[in-house]
């Protein structure tokens, strides 16, 4: 007689119906997803806004086009050239001129105009390249701040979709390394840019320094350390979230075939219940994940765009430069630009890092 209550009530909870995108919908607001695009930039957020991306949305990735991104790149391109461009049309200017004085003289009566240009330049550079360093650092602490609030919504969600052991590990080292990423950016990256940029005119300016080896010690360090973090954190992951994958699939079918077995009559339907379920969070797993992907890529597209910019305004005047015959005015810009191709490496190695992270556990996390 128990038994037959027990499955009255039971078949009664079942009766009911609930659809997949209808437990999308609940547990897309349970985990808090419904607050993730506060943890964007203005930016991204009015871009995400204006083509109807949202994660609550199970299709939202079917607003990004080619052509909206596109777009999107082109607006980023003409807003962040005018400071590049006009620069390097000063610089020009300054070159131009400076090959001018020199060439009306044969002896170095002129050498003064070569070190006031150097000067010049290097005024002008320090000044205008600096906002790209700020805006850089800027960035990569504000990916810093979106993986804090990213990661427990993403752990939850990995969380109710049965992955109980791949959960915590990725979070852990998630939120680990975007607590050091923001330190870095903060006392580490902002200082070293701006040692390299004062050694690098130093270098330029002064006929009695040449810290040239010193430049280049720094950024070969700066390049290793980077890669053999990055590279050791992936890795680390990588093996985590496969060794725990395993044992969270092998964990879900153990439960699903106890619940279809140990309950009379309904555990199949139970079992069935059960997968339905595991669905739905597994599409609400990788529609999150995807869109923090996404979020990141975009939150670093303008500064990486406008850095890519810098470095072919410079690389031109450089050209310049040297068909003017004039060393030390592109010894200062060869400067700038290998202190600006550091710079781009931190910032594409921190997106990178969260980037291929985050794939890897959602690719991995399917069961």
């Amino acid at each position: 007689m128990r038994k037959i209550i027990v499955f009255i009530i039971i078949a009664c909870f079942l009766s009911v119906p609930v659809k997949a995108d209808e437990i999308y919908d609940i547990q897309y607001e349970n985990v808090g997803a419904d607050k993730l695009d506060k943890s964007l930039d203005e930016q991204t957020k009015d871009f995400f806004s204006e083509n109807n991306i949202d994660a609550k949305n199970p299709d939202w990735v079917n607003q990004i086009t080619s052509g909206n991104v596109l777009s999107h790149i082109w607006n980023l391109v003409t807003g962040g050239i005018t400071v590049p461009v006009k620069t390097g049309i000063l610089i020009a200017c300054i070159i131009f001129l400076t090959a001018s004085l020199t060439a009306f003289s044969l002896s170095s009566h002129f050498e003064t105009a070569i070190y006031a240009a150097v000067l010049g330049i290097g005024a002008i550079v320090a000044t205008d390249v600096w906002q790209s360093v700020e805006a850089a650092v800027g960035a990569v602490k504000g990916c810093s701040s979106f993986m804090l609030s990213f990661v427990p919504v993403f752990a939850s969600v990995l969380a109710l979709s049965g992955h109980t052991v791949t959960a915590p590990s990725m979070s852990a080292l998630l939120l680990g390394a975007s607590e050091a990423v923001s330190m870095v950016a903060s006392f580490f990256v902002l200082p070293l840019m701006g040692g390299y940029l004062s050694l690098s005119i130093a270098s330029g300016v002064s006929p009695l320094f040449n810290g040239t080896g010193i430049v280049d010690g720094i950024k070969k360090i700066a390049m290793w350390i980077m890669s053999l973090l990055g590279t050791l954190f992936v890795g680390i992951l990588g093996i985590q979230t496969a060794v725990n994958s395993a044992a969270d699939s092998v964990t879900l079918r153990t439960a699903k075939f106890v619940l279809g077995t140990s309950i009379p009559v309904a555990g199949n339907v139970l079992g069935e219940a059960a997968s339905t379920i595991s669905a739905s969070m597994g599409l609400l797993r990788s529609s999150i994940g995807i869109y923090g992907v996404v979020a990141l890529i975009f939150m670093l597209l303008p500064i990486v765009l406008e850095l890519v910019i810098w470095r072919v305004v410079l690389m031109l005047n450089i050209s310049l430069g040297e068909t003017f015959s004039l060393p030390k005015v592109t010894g200062i810009l060869r400067a700038v630009d290998s202190m600006l191709s550091v710079l781009l490496g931190v910032v594409l190695l921190v997106g990178g890092m969260f980037i291929i992270s985050l794939s890897v556990v959602i690719s991995a996390g399917k069961a």
